[in-house]
């Protein structure tokens, strides 16, 4: 398989992926939640909401297909990772076009008295005795050591390679690069998740804390073992692409494929059991009444960025419950939130500027 084949197989994948996942975001949220803006409960089934849902699908379709066509022609052109770098450019930045799109649409039909409705409905709790921190804990000190293992062989092989044909120093370092930054990053999510906020919704009572008691565990266990298997995944194939470099095997193999198969299937798989015996925070354990809806207690629009980010240095939280996808999302408005991602960004930063100084000796 030549580089070209193997880099645009990535870019193949990661664009199914991503745009498998814009497709279906969505509908993952709470009734009542409309592109992360709480437009009530009364408008789920609506024709406006409708229409809305459709637009999306059809602009992540025709973004899909761009992404594809934009990075297999830089690759014809005779630069394959160029191509790889500039689809995955196209894909995310269109992505977030088109969202911001959708999102201010949405907007407009959000309830002036927002704000009023979710502190009469939400009463925060402290974390309660969290369950899965062992899992965590696990998780992240595995994947830590094998991504660094993994990426210091694929920086020795490298330099085993001068007196080949050498591939791109890109090729070699970029999916030992990203199991770097991946793997243990997902493993610290569900650490943290371990200790996410709950609330009360109004007229749940106990039912509303014992359901997002429950989905927070099986969030938390669920992000450890997709963590594990992420960098067994990508360990694998770091370790196929550069034994194919040096002409010891021709493909991917059969178990890197096979990985890859049981990776898609358990994240599959664990969506729909979430989402169908859960529903995201556990909505579909709980109850609600007429006064007070479940969506209620994530009324408040206002402590929400683009309602993808949520900033409020008045609560203590590190993660909160998301406005639409699975799980948590950090706080912005809490320091140790911060200290996290701007840690992410240095390491991010470091590895990219790495691989760059690679290409350039």
């Amino acid at each position: 398989m030549t580089e070209a084949a193997v880099v645009n197989l990535f870019l193949t994948v990661r664009v199914l992926l991503v745009g498998g996942i814009l497709l279906i975001l969505p509908r993952i949220t709470r009734v009542g939640l409309l592109f992360g803006v709480y437009v009530g409960e009364a408008w789920a089934d609506r024709d406006v909401a409708r229409r809305l849902l459709g637009g999306w699908y059809r602009g992540c379709v025709i973004l899909m297909m761009l992404s594809l066509l934009v990075g297999y022609g830089i690759s014809l052109a005779g630069r394959p990772v160029a191509g790889n770098l500039t689809g995955t450019a196209v894909l995310l930045l269109g992505a977030l076009g088109l969202y911001l799109r959708f999102y201010y649409r949405a907007r407009e039909l959000a309830p002036p008295v927002a704000a009023q409705q979710a502190v009469r409905a939400t009463a925060p709790l402290d974390g309660g005795k969290p369950k899965g921190a062992g899992l965590a804990k696990l998780a992240l000190g595995l994947c830590l050591l094998t991504s660094l293992a993994v990426f210091a062989y694929a920086t020795v092989s490298y330099e085993a390679m001068s007196d080949r044909e050498s591939p791109s120093f890109v090729t070699i370092m970029f999916v030992p690069s990203l199991n770097l930054l991946l793997s243990p990053m997902v493993a610290l999510m569900a650490l943290l998740t371990v200790g996410a906020k709950r609330s009360v919704r109004g007229g749940s009572g106990g039912r509303s804390v014992e359901a997002q008691d429950a989905f927070r565990a099986t969030m938390a266990k669920l992000m450890s073992w997709t963590a594990l298997l992420i960098c067994t995944l990508m360990t694998l194939l770091s370790v196929r692409v550069i034994r194919m470099v040096l002409s010891d095997t021709r493909s991917l193999g059969v178990v890197t494929w096979l990985a890859a198969g049981v990776v898609f299937v358990f994240l599959i798989g664990s969506l729909i059991r979430i989402m169908k015996g859960y529903g995201q925070g556990g909505a579909l354990r709980e109850t609600g009444t007429v006064e007070a809806p479940l969506t209620n207690g994530l009324a408040d629009n206002a402590h929400w960025v683009w309602g993808l980010f949520f900033v409020d240095r008045e609560d203590p939280s590190i993660m909160v419950e998301k406005r639409f996808g699975i799980g948590y999302t950090l706080n912005y408005g809490n320091r140790t939130a911060i200290l996290i991602v701007a840690t992410f960004l240095v390491l991010s930063l470091s590895v990219a500027a790495f691989v760059l100084f690679g290409t350039l000796i």
